[in-house]
């Protein structure tokens, strides 16, 4: 059994697919995808929390993938690919509640699992630049703490 933010994302990942196909967001198309899945009430919260954030910031989101993509534009990637980068930078640079590296291995885990093996280093690298393009990198620039002065014991 997955865990609730494991399943989660792969919930929210088909529903971006869904709706990117059906070009439909609604509540009633959103509605008719829990029918076909059981799934926890907290995995079902965590996957619109998701899907809701990553539509808010598409554009944002898309800005970020384009100059983090090379030789390739967003709209030839596979729907699949596009979609989990995107989940991926919204839960990592907007959500920011889960470590970004373990962000990008879930990312990197629903290539595997929803395309193939040849396309997670791709995934991996895209948003490795797009973390690291951000600017607010986790544990930046720590201060350091003074080291402790040492006292010698004696020798007897």
């Amino acid at each position: 059994m997955q865990g609730i933010r494991r399943q989660g994302r792969s919930y929210a990942l088909q529903l971006l697919y869904q709706i990117e196909l059906t070009q439909q967001s609604d509540d009633e198309t959103l509605g008719r995808f829990w029918l076909t899945v059981d799934a926890s009430s907290k995995t079902r919260s965590f996957a619109l929390e998701l899907v809701k954030a990553t539509l808010e910031h598409r554009v944002e989101i898309d800005k970020r993938l384009t100059a983090n993509l090379e030789n390739w534009k967003l709209g030839r990637l596979s729907v699949i690919v596009r979609n989990v980068l995107r989940l991926a930078v919204c839960e990592m640079l907007m959500l920011r509640q889960t470590p970004h590296a373990v962000v990008i291995n879930e990312a990197v885990d629903l290539t595997r699992a929803f395309m193939d093996e040849e396309s997670a280093p791709f995934v991996n690298k895209v948003l490795e630049k797009c973390w690291q393009a951000d600017g607010t990198k986790e544990g930046a620039a720590a201060p350091e703490k003074p080291a402790k002065k040492r006292t010698r014991s004696k020798d007897v």
